[in-house]
């Protein structure tokens, strides 16, 4: 994320859905091995990186944007975040041996964190 200049709440809220992806993965490989964590991982995956994505493509400091374009922009990185998730959930579903449980666990803890950020608010 070098030269992005991305609002200081986003990139803590990245770094904060990066932390739990990891303690999610240990969590599973404790209680379920390699499988377990691997699939937690990749389930983290799903819900970070089209987060990413749409941090680094949409969520920039740009003081010369109309509220028109950023209203259009949020749209745009919405639905490219929405595709993106369902792509990587197909690719993901293609192989084998997964666990499917922690695969869940790990996307929905990651999921949860903008939910949890919306509740503590600083």
């Amino acid at each position: 994320m070098s030269g992005v200049r991305l609002y200081g709440v986003v990139r803590r809220l990245l770094g904060l859905q990066l932390l739990l992806a990891l303690a999610v993965a240990v969590v599973a490989w404790m209680l379920g091995g390699g499988t377990s964590a691997l699939s937690a991982l990749l389930g983290s995956l799903v819900a970070f990186l089209p987060n990413l994505y749409f941090a680094i493509a949409f969520g920039r400091k740009d003081p010369t944007k109309t509220a028109r374009q950023v209203v259009r922009a949020f749209y745009l990185g919405e639905a490219a975040k929405l595709a993106g998730t369902a792509l990587l959930f197909v690719l993901i579903f293609q192989l084998p041996g997964l666990a499917y449980p922690a695969l869940f666990a790990g996307f929905v803890s990651v999921i949860a964190v903008f939910w949890l950020a919306l509740l503590l608010k600083n």
